[in-house]
């Protein structure tokens, strides 16, 4: 092999005796370590091991879209033995080593996302540099696909910014910024976007000339966890008390923390030997084959031509390209809607009935924007021209420019009515109009308007800045331009769109309402708030039933209850009892009191909804280990979810269970409510969905879908995963 030969790398020599490696992989969107990239660049290694005029080599990316995204996520799902996967481990940790040996010194160029082994590669070298702007992002994220950094990560990154900082990038999967990862000592300098060149070429020159930048300090407190026997054990000792309970359901976590103790106590040698070892057990586990399947399915449904039954048709081409957004309603979800589109570049017009409530969701756009500049993801001058992109307004009229306007007021249908009609008036012809509405009917919304075919539905989730699904509604009247034109958008803002049928709740909520309503039921029976919820976090639910309707508002609830109660085959206590709730002023966090009290933001003791005394149930009982209480509540979602599949909500079953972790937080190491199903075994199921509906009513039914895949011997998912049907299409 000779430089001629190479596809993925340009490599470039200047007058100076630097060397400019450019890493561009064809037919690729991003760059990623992919068998030719590693056998490549274990060529170039090998050979500037064997260069005596080579005296600084730098490392740079030919794509805009950033420096490396780390490796090539379908490989690692297609091995097929643990020797595989340590052999794998040890070509990434012995190429590094490689490169950290080289006897000149090299420079990463980092610009846009560098993350998981492209990351452990940047370690690898001597000097990074990083782009400070809003598209470079650093970090490992092994955690988040159930394994941990295999390619040197444990072991290099606590070297480079100390045990504490180290532990908490790799077990909570942080990506920072440029100005960040200069803080911390992850790279050696960060440089404006505008003189990011001459900052390279200045920095190149410090280093030919012998005078490498310094590094950060660390406090004495940092230092001496970081570099003593006695920090360090401290250190780990409370890492491993907050893993614990979530070890057994991510065991990632654990075997990360081990790897980079073994690396600080027996050192670099034994450190990646564990790394090799965790690698080649937990990429068999069940929960990285979910959490690499749920990685599959994000990419899949940021695919548009997934989601259109046909082709968007050419008699649509008159759909405008959206770059003029309005928002109508300036409440909570207007304000985050709203402050989103204006971070993403769209210029956007707030429009509410009163000064007041523009005002105020002026403000909350300020406070979001406030706070990105005080974490350091904005600059402060970037901040207020995204702010200024802003148009708040008490009229109609500067809403007549939009491409888009999303209606967000309060969730009342003859409110929201008026408004489409209203906008249907005031609209240009071409403008689409979507609701944020998260149970009504979109086709009734629809039809108050002369454009029904541009009318749909965009089910953001609060926080709208935080929560990464948006539900593209698609009503009876919708045309395959519209839902094209809202899911391009979605993708636009950075969020996951997942289309679904106008029907009463539409996906998440309507899957949602029946764990919801479970739980208040079990209140009603006389059962502890804090053990209904306990036993939904010890299932794997980011919070239990009755926390998560304090923190939506008692009085969403209510209008979200009165929605989807009369669908519900048993009659419910639901909506009466958090009516009355409401009515004596608990709303939840936002008051202060609704099933718990609250108190600055926090969670407290449990109110008086339930008696001192109350009512329990059997620990546990059925073949898979669920309590009474928790196969109330999850087998609720499980049921739900396949109804939903049965009456073709979505399209395919991997689409709910993403749906479900991305919208409520489903427990994902489980892969979702309906790939948990199959874990179980449906006939398990079934016989367990039996015996709660002798116990407690019709609700319990098992839908037509799962009674029927059960007897066929099935399962809710085809044979070929995501991942498989991702491989066929690229």
């Amino acid at each position: 092999m000779n430089e001629h030969d190479l596809r993925n790398f340009r490599i470039e020599r200047d007058a100076r005796n630097v060397l400019t490696a450019t890493l561009d992989v064809p037919g690729r969107p991003v760059n990623v370590f992919d068998d030719s990239v590693i056998v490549e660049l274990a060529w170039l290694v090998d050979m500037l091991h064997h260069d005596a005029e080579t005296r600084l080599v730098v490392f740079t990316s030919g794509k805009e879209s950033g420096f490396l995204a780390g490796a090539d996520v379908r490989h690692l799902q297609s091995l097929r033995t643990p020797d595989e996967a340590a052999a794998i481990s040890e070509v990434g940790q012995h190429l590094f080593n490689r490169v950290a040996s080289l006897p000149m010194p090299t420079l990463a160029v980092i610009q846009g996302p560098c993350l998981g082994g492209g990351l452990e590669f940047a370690m690898a070298c001597t000097h990074r540099i990083a782009c400070d702007n809003a598209h470079t992002r650093i970090g490992l994220l092994e955690i988040e696909l159930g394994i941990l950094p295999g390619w040197g990560g444990t072991q290099r990154l606590p070297k480079r910014v100390g045990l504490t900082e180290a532990v908490r990038m790799i077990l909570e999967a942080t990506k920072v910024n440029a100005r960040k990862a200069a803080e911390i000592g992850l790279v050696d300098k960060a440089a404006s976007r505008d003189d990011f060149a001459a900052a390279v070429d200045a920095f190149v020159a410090d280093v030919l000339k012998g005078e490498p930048p310094r590094r950060p300090g660390r406090g004495l407190i940092t230092w001496l966890q970081d570099n003593t026997g006695v920090g360090q054990w401290l250190v780990s000792r409370a890492v491993r008390r907050k893993l614990e309970s979530r070890a057994k359901h991510y065991p990632a976590a654990a075997a990360a923390l081990r790897a980079i103790e073994v690396g600080l106590r027996d050192g670099l040698d034994a450190g990646l030997a564990e790394e090799r070892r965790a690698i080649a057990e937990l990429l068999f586990t069940p929960t990285c084959r979910n959490l690499i399947e749920l990685f599959f399915q994000r990419e899949r449904a940021r695919a548009t031509s997934t989601w259109a039954r046909k082709e968007a048709s050419s008699a649509a081409t008159d759909l405008p390209s959206i770059t003029k957004i309005g928002v109508v309603g300036a409440g909570v979800m207007g304000a985050g809607i709203a402050q989103l589109a204006a971070h993403q570049g769209f210029d956007v017009v707030l429009r509410d009935v009163d000064q007041k409530l523009v005002d105020a969701g002026m403000q909350r756009i300020r406070d979001a924007l406030d706070e990105l500049v005080r974490k350091g993801s904005l600059r402060r001058g970037e901040a207020e021209t995204r702010l200024s992109a802003v148009m708040p307004t008490v009229e109609m009229l500067p809403l007549a420019g939009c491409d888009l306007v999303i209606e967000a007021v309060t969730e009342r249908e003859d409110v929201k009515l008026a408004v489409f009609r209203e906008l249907d008036q005031r609209l240009k012809p071409q403008a689409i109009i979507a609701s944020n509405t998260s149970a009504l009917s979109i086709q009734q919304l629809a039809e108050a308007t002369r454009r029904a075919d541009r009318v749909g539905g965009l089910h953001f989730f609060n926080p709208v800045h935080r929560m990464q699904l948006v539900e593209v509604v698609r009503a009876k009247s919708t045309s395959d331009a519209t839902i094209h034109a809202l899911v391009s958008l979605v993708k636009r803002l950075g969020k996951t769109p997942i289309v679904v049928a106008d029907s009463p709740g539409f996906l998440v909520n309507r899957i949602l309402f029946p764990y919801l309503d479970e739980g208040v039921r079990m209140v009603c029976e006389g059962i502890a708030v804090d053990e209904i919820d306990r036993k939904a976090r010890r299932f794997g639910m980011p919070m239990g039933p009755l926390e998560l309707l304090d923190e939506v508002g008692l009085n969403v609830a209510v209008d979200v209850a009165k929605t989807l109660a009369p669908f519900c085959p048993d009659p419910t206590p639901t909506p009466e009892r958090l009516s009355a709730m409401v009515a004596r002023g608990w709303l939840g966090k936002k008051s202060g009191c609704g099933f718990y009290h609250w108190k600055n933001g926090r969670r407290g003791q449990p109110s008086s909804v339930t008696p001192p005394h109350s009512n329990t149930l059997p620990e546990v009982e059925g073949t898979h280990k669920l309590s009474i209480i928790q196969q109330r509540l999850i087998y609720q979602i499980v049921n739900e979810s396949a109804r939903c599949l049965g009456e073709h909500v979505v399209g395919e079953a991997w689409m709910v269970d993403l749906a479900m972790v991305l919208g409520t937080g489903f427990a994902p190491f489980t892969g979702g409510p309906l790939r948990f199903a199959d874990s179980i075994g449906l006939q398990t199921l079934l016989q367990e969905l039996a015996e709660l509906h002798r116990q407690f009513g019709d609700r319990f039914t098992p839908s037509s879908i799962l009674l029927r895949l059960g007897v066929e011997g099935q399962t809710t998912h085809p044979a070929a995963t995501v991942g498989d049907t991702v491989r066929r299409s690229s």
